[in-house]
């Protein structure tokens, strides 16, 4: 079963007549009908673009397109292996697990890594995990420019184009 809203491939397992569930892809609101057939109960409202990041797919790849409001830099990374970094990062797997509580306070923010290879170099992802602070996904670049949004919009900004 596919969504009616953006066509992304649907698991309805477990899912009764009746049941709501949400698209990942697009954020429709969906209801399971008798006869097998979805409805659309509520369309997601167009979310306005993350400020600072644009993503273009290329063939198998996806054009990155960082700015800062001065500089703009671009990254070539292959799209199945940003998925895989993304669905690593949104499931709490990455290459630095977050510290554990401690009686004294910890002055460093909990994250998450993947890294990515790019025609440039490497390319780091990390979700910081902050208690009491925003989800936010940073972006090192080759370059060496730290790039940093709102882990969700990010993920809704990329994960259409993967």
């Amino acid at each position: 079963m596919v969504c009616p809203v953006c066509g992304e491939t649907l698991d309805l397992e477990g899912y009764e007549a009746g049941d709501l569930l949400d698209c990942e892809a697009c954020g429709a609101v969906l209801r399971l009908l008798s006869d097998g057939a979805l409805e659309v109960v509520e369309v997601p409202e167009e979310a306005e673009p993350l400020w600072g990041l644009e993503a273009f797919p290329e063939g198998d790849e996806v054009v990155l397109r960082f700015s800062d409001g001065a500089l703009e830099e671009e990254v070539r990374v292959a799209k199945v292996e940003l998925a895989e970094a993304l669905r690593r990062l949104e499931e709490g797997v990455g290459e630095e697990p977050p510290k554990e509580a401690e009686d004294e306070p910890n002055l460093e923010p909990d994250y998450l890594t993947a890294h990515l290879e790019t025609d440039q170099g490497p390319l780091v992802l990390r979700r910081v995990l902050f208690p009491g602070a925003p989800d936010l996904l940073e972006f090192t670049l080759p370059s060496g420019s730290l790039y940093e949004f709102p882990f969700r919009q990010a993920l809704k900004t990329l994960k259409p184009l993967l």
